[in-house]
């Protein structure tokens, strides 16, 4: 039988006032015809994802004018001092362009509410901020998810086959794995028109006592990581801005003792895995290979990442980038009760994620503990 619950006048009286503060906010006259989102909106936009996830503070949000540029790789180890007895100066650019490309693609955000929750949620006086955190943190976990897998931008994605956005967009690791092969580990490499990818099959990595580093394999997650530092550049192995970013399954209670802590919130009392992996970043009181470690979320399982994270609060920092358009932002709201949904909010934005310099990322996947068979 069809249900027919039937949203309040409390649960109307929540969403006018919602639907008053959205317009206000960016100038619209309606919600329910497409609007841009106001640049201040838009900011606070991704301050609110930020608060919510917090490892988007630990990364670049930059805006861009173009959906098709040259990457700005932010930061330079490069010398700008120098001397000068005649005119002209030579300025130095504080970045380096390496003719390396970003494309960002239109990214839809779209979600909904069924009525049952809204009605819930109406008899709390900060329902309008309520729900816009609820929207930031399913948006930006999304694009940390599509961050860590997307290998490739189709058309029309499907969640079904590809229930991590692997076809939403490029993200950080697939752009590794395209620019920069030789600084991947565990993938096997293709050459197709002059230029070489690590997106061949897989080439395991086992980690166990008896493993032979002949056979490209380590005792433990030090020596791997190690061995990936020592790959890189000796500017870029010199940085002190590393951090070793691994997946949950290839660290135990010796690097994250809180992990697997137990919750007091839940259902059976038992242990549960911490709620911290799902939403923020879990900074190790050790360190792997002399680095400082992290887990952060949605980051795929018998990986390893090394690169420089930003430090939270300073913008700027990272190597790891998200570029938006300036101005792409768009948003519209429409009540839907042929779906039982009373809040349908449509978000999208023109987006693509950059590493500003594959000098300072190396990575290792297709880990697994164990002796080579």
């Amino acid at each position: 039988m069809k249900n027919t619950y039937t949203l309040s006048d409390r649960g109307r009286r929540a969403l006018d006032q919602l639907y008053s503060s959205i317009m206000r906010v960016n100038g619209a006259a309606s919600v329910s015809r497409q609007f841009s989102l106001d640049p201040t909106a838009e900011q606070r936009l991704e301050d609110m994802q930020r608060e919510q996830v917090d490892f988007l503070d630990r990364i670049n949000l930059i805006g861009v004018r173009d959906l098709v540029g040259q990457v700005l790789r932010l930061g330079t180890d490069d010398l700008v001092a120098s001397t000068r007895s005649t005119m002209p100066r030579d300025p130095q650019y504080i970045g380096g362009m390496d003719e390396r490309e970003f494309r960002l693609y239109t990214t839809l955000f779209d979600t909904k509410l069924p009525w049952q929750i809204i009605d819930n949620w109406s008899k709390f006086p900060d329902f309008a901020m309520r729900y816009a955190r609820h929207v930031a943190r399913s948006v930006a976990l999304s694009r940390i998810s599509v961050g860590w897998h997307g290998t490739h931008r189709a058309d029309d994605s499907d969640k079904a086959a590809n229930p991590l956005g692997q076809d939403i967009n490029i993200g950080w690791l697939q752009k590794l794995r395209l620019e920069r092969a030789d600084h991947v580990m565990g993938r096997n490499t293709v050459t197709a028109g002059g230029v070489t990818t690590a997106t061949g099959t897989a080439k395991p990595i086992y980690i166990g006592a008896e493993a032979d580093h002949a056979a490209g394999d380590y005792k433990n997650v030090d020596a791997l990581a190690y061995d990936l530092i020592a790959g890189m550049p000796s500017w870029a192995r010199a940085s002190t801005d590393h951090v070793v970013i691994v997946s949950q399954d290839l660290v135990d209670e010796k690097y994250f003792p809180m992990i697997n802590r137990p919750l007091s919130d839940t259902i059976d009392g038992g242990r549960s895995t911490s709620d911290e992996v799902v939403s923020s970043i879990i900074m190790s009181t050790k360190q792997i290979g002399g680095r400082p470690a992290a887990i952060v979320p949605k980051f795929p399982a018998g990986t390893m990442l090394i690169t420089p994270l930003g430090k939270k609060g300073q913008t700027d920092t990272s190597n790891l980038s998200i570029y938006t358009q300036e101005g792409s932002r768009r948003r519209y709201i429409m009540d839907k009760p042929e779906i039982m949904a009373s809040l349908v909010d449509y978000n999208s934005s023109n987006e693509g994620y950059v590493i500003e310099s594959t000098d300072y990322a190396v990575m290792a996947e297709n880990i697994t503990f164990g002796t080579r068979p």
